[in-house]
């Protein structure tokens, strides 16, 4: 019956009519880079380790050191690139304290290295650089089509009071991130159309008071005695 009543919705929709150009970023092909960096150490937060009750990481952000080269070497299929590239991050450590306090340190990850990522990046979407060798490497251009994609996290913390003043805590942690790299570019695909859809329907703003007034009121404990 579900699938009848599929098939008869399909034979509802009318035939295309024309073709069309839209504009769209097409991902041609993607890396995934996921690594742990250990250990990560912290010293001298200024909380007591025996009134911490909780601790977070959040706020990871990452900055490529110099622009990106997309480079081809002769040995690669048609289409291909290789990039290579540094980068560093960083992330906020919130520490709270059963008595309030909360204290937030801006932690760096150590700088981290991408090496020899090969990539699928069509030649006629994209400046690439042909590096034969060492002798002449390419020169930096600003990259316009690779995309990164950073996403990180603390897999594991640990804390133990400072040595040399026992009201502040000492912190090793364990990050663990995950790295996307994407050769993107903006295309111009052809697609069967219908035409295009028709202007919506133009909706009165409503009076968000009133929307409000007309609500009906939600139950109260104790429940009110009911109207007469």
């Amino acid at each position: 019956m579900h699938d009848d009543a599929i098939s008869k919705n399909f034979q509802q929709v009318p035939p295309p009519t024309e073709i069309d150009c839209i504009t769209t970023n097409k991902v041609f092909d993607s890396h995934l880079i996921r690594q742990c960096v250990y250990p990560i150490e912290v010293e001298g937060v200024e909380i007591a380790a025996d009134i911490i009750e909780d601790v977070t990481c959040s706020n990871f952000t990452m900055t490529v050191d110099s622009p990106i080269v997309p480079t081809r070497r002769n040995g690669d299929p048609p289409g291909y690139v290789r990039v290579s590239f540094t980068f560093t991050a960083t992330f906020t450590l919130t520490v709270t304290g059963s008595d309030g306090t909360t204290v937030t340190v801006d932690v760096p990850i150590p700088t981290q290295a991408v090496s020899n990522v090969r990539l699928y990046c069509p030649e006629p979407l994209v400046q690439i650089l042909v590096q034969e060798g060492t002798a002449n490497p390419p020169t930096t251009v600003t990259n316009q089509i690779m995309r990164l994609e950073f996403l990180g996290e603390c897999i594991d913390i640990d804390y133990t009071p400072n040595t040399e003043d026992p009201t502040l805590t000492d912190f090793v942690l364990a990050v663990g991130y995950y790295l996307v790299i994407k050769c993107e570019q903006v295309v111009q695909l052809q697609v069967l159309s219908r035409g295009y859809c028709p202007p919506p329907e133009y909706i009165t703003p409503v009076d968000p008071c009133e929307d409000f007034a007309q609500r009906p009121i939600p139950p109260f404990f104790p429940a009110d005695p009911p109207e007469e």
